[in-house]
């Protein structure tokens, strides 16, 4: 008999002989003729009935009923262009509508104020333009003068908040610059003929210092869009509240168009609601467009083909989505894409930015030459509580207008990171509300965090020291009260004299081993300086979160837009703060 290893060279052997190379091959799914005529290939014939039956299917030809592909599409358009807007809630004066500014940011723009290193900035362009200025006899002379009545302080008025490269940068400008931002300031009300404070120099009676002076308030004032006594952001509702209408002639018809809680970022027409009040702008006669289309198809990927010789690519596996019963949306969707995804047609509609767009006709011709009228779903049976509709303005009693808005566009935005961030949450354990701020504008203008702040003022000025314990007695301290961090904000909730239910912004005295110190809001969000109140209902379960940054963008013109506006959004959940009172606490024994 032959050995094991003999058997096994010999099955190695016959299995490299039959490795074969071979040539893989595709036929193509077409007729090839044989001979130079073309007549038989040009007739597509088919042997396989079941297969064409199949592909009627697919593409849903056993679903018509005498129907006929749309081949020409005639079209009446309304346009009416928006001519107010009204900043702010009911009862506030409307403007006239700039349609040059994006509505994002008119509505979000709001003071922009700058701290050391703003100051230093604007003030070395001022003595730019001074030490550049022609007719200006003693340049150093009007620099000095300046630098006198508008000095940078050497101390500064937040040491825990400004760091140690504010600090350091103030301690560079001190007397070397001027502020700026308190120079603009003062020159602005001096030209809208108020006392500035403080005020200016004489220097600036020369006619040569007060037209660079007239030139750098315009440098500094152009640099940023500013809202001009038309800020739409309401400090008790967390969000901005504001309207724009479209006022038309007899012909038309004029529409008021309200957003009471837009939380900022992206505008569209979602967060309109039709209004019921007047409009008071200055009317315009709308505009009306007859046009003709060829209808298109919807298309998207992973459709069914509607051709017989081409398969479906497999980049959208419809297989895959996982809908539930109350997923009403997404069933929706999956039966546009699965059933009818081939009998959606769409028409451009000619619009322009910053106006309301109306359908007045549609007419669709087939290609068997029937012209049929399309009529808006509002004048068809209704099956439900509301006719079915997208892109449509619905008012507060749930009908629905047959407007589109189009707003005017901020194209592409750039934002910046914000400079301040307030967490606003309950504190169901103390039966009150918080205002958390977690970042504050520094002394270089960047967001610097307040807890850290906080954790800085601890180890400068930290708590009172226990009283050492006595011999002989039990090692515990009493405590009367364990204060919060020095970022946390109190709201107290109070009742207005009518009933309603708001938070008021409070204070606490923290003990310290210098003193008592006073909590304070460092951040513009909470509106340091005057009472503020929140309506009740805002601070939900979940909290709410506003941020302040810089944002910028580029108008259709070419120009530059920057402005500061803030964002709403919702919170992380209710939280503790840690404050307690009346409890004891152990104690080490005094050291002999």
């Amino acid at each position: 008999m032959p050995s094991p290893a003999s058997v096994r060279a010999q099955a190695q052997a016959q299995a490299r002989a039959s490795l074969i190379a071979s040539i893989t091959t595709w036929t193509r799914l077409e007729p090839q003729p044989r001979d130079a005529s073309m007549d038989r290939s040009l007739q597509a014939q088919v042997r396989d009935p079941l297969w064409m039956l199949a592909r009627q299917w697919q593409v849903g030809e056993f679903a018509g009923d005498d129907a006929g592909s749309p081949v020409q599409a005639t079209m009446g358009v309304q346009a009416q262009p928006l001519t107010g807007y009204r900043p702010g809630p009911p009862g506030t004066a409307t403007v006239p509508f700039d349609p040059a500014i994006p509505l994002e940011a008119h509505v979000e723009r709001g003071p922009t104020r700058f701290a050391l290193r703003g100051s230093v900035q604007s003030g070395l362009c001022f003595e730019h333009l001074v030490a550049t200025g022609a007719a200006i006899a003693d340049p150093p002379s009007v620099i000095t003068a300046f630098r006198t009545a508008f000095p940078i302080a050497a101390a500064d008025p937040a040491p825990a908040l400004a760091g140690a490269a504010g600090l350091r940068a103030r301690a560079l400008a001190a007397g070397r610059v001027t502020d700026g931002e308190a120079l603009y300031a003062s020159a602005v009300t001096a030209a809208a003929g108020g006392v500035p404070d403080p005020p200016l120099p004489p220097e600036a009676g020369d006619p040569a210092v007060a037209a660079v002076l007239d030139a750098f308030v315009s440098f500094r004032g152009g640099a940023f869009s500013q809202p001009d006594g038309d800020w739409a952001w309401q400090g008790d509702d967390l969000s901005y509240a504001f309207a724009v209408e479209s006022a038309a002639t007899d012909d038309g018809e004029s529409v008021l168009l309200e957003a009471d809680a837009f939380g900022g970022g992206h505008l569209d027409w979602y967060a309109f609601t039709r209004g019921p009040g007047e409009v008071t702008s200055q009317p315009q006669a709308p505009a009306y467009i007859s046009c003709n289309f060829l209808p298109l198809h919807v298309t998207f990927r992973g459709m069914p083909d509607g051709r017989w010789w081409s398969f479906e690519d497999s980049v959208t596996d419809f297989g895959q989505l996982d809908a539930e019963h109350v997923d009403l949306a997404k069933l929706l969707v999956m039966e546009f894409a699965l059933v009818y995804g081939s009998d959606w047609f769409f028409v451009p509609v000619p619009a322009t930015a910053g106006s309301l767009q109306r359908v007045t006709t549609l007419v669709i011709t087939d290609t068997f030459g029937m012209r049929t009228l399309i009529r808006p779903v509002e004048q068809l049976p209704v099956t439900g509580d509301q006719p079915w509709s997208m892109f449509k303005i619905s008012a507060a009693d749930g009908t629905l207008s047959d407007f589109i808005l189009l707003p005017p566009p901020a194209g592409l935005i750039t934002d910046a990171d914000p400079v301040e961030d307030v967490l606003f949450l309950r504190d169901n354990m103390a039966a009150m509300a918080w205002g958390v701020e977690r970042k504050l504008r520094g002394a270089l203008d960047l967001a610097v965090d307040a807890y850290e702040q906080y954790l800085v003022r601890l180890n400068l000025n930290g708590p009172p020291p226990d009283q050492p314990a006595s011999p002989g007695r039990p090692p515990i301290a009493y405590t009367l009260e364990q204060p919060v961090p020095d970022n946390w904000i109190p709201f107290i909730p109070v009742q207005t004299p009518n009933g309603a239910l708001m938070l008021r912004r409070g204070t606490m005295e923290i003990p310290t081993a210098a003193g008592l110190v006073k909590l304070q809001p460092h951040t513009s969000i909470l509106e340091p300086g005057t009472p503020y109140f929140l309506t009740d209902r805002v601070i939900t379960p979940a909290g709410v979160t506003v941020q302040q940054y810089l944002r910028r963008t580029r108008c259709p013109d070419g120009s530059t837009l920057v402005w500061t506006a803030r964002l709403s959004g919702p919170g992380r959940g209710s939280g503790w703060s840690g404050l307690r009172f009346d409890f004891l606490r152990a104690q080490e024994a005094e050291k002999s």
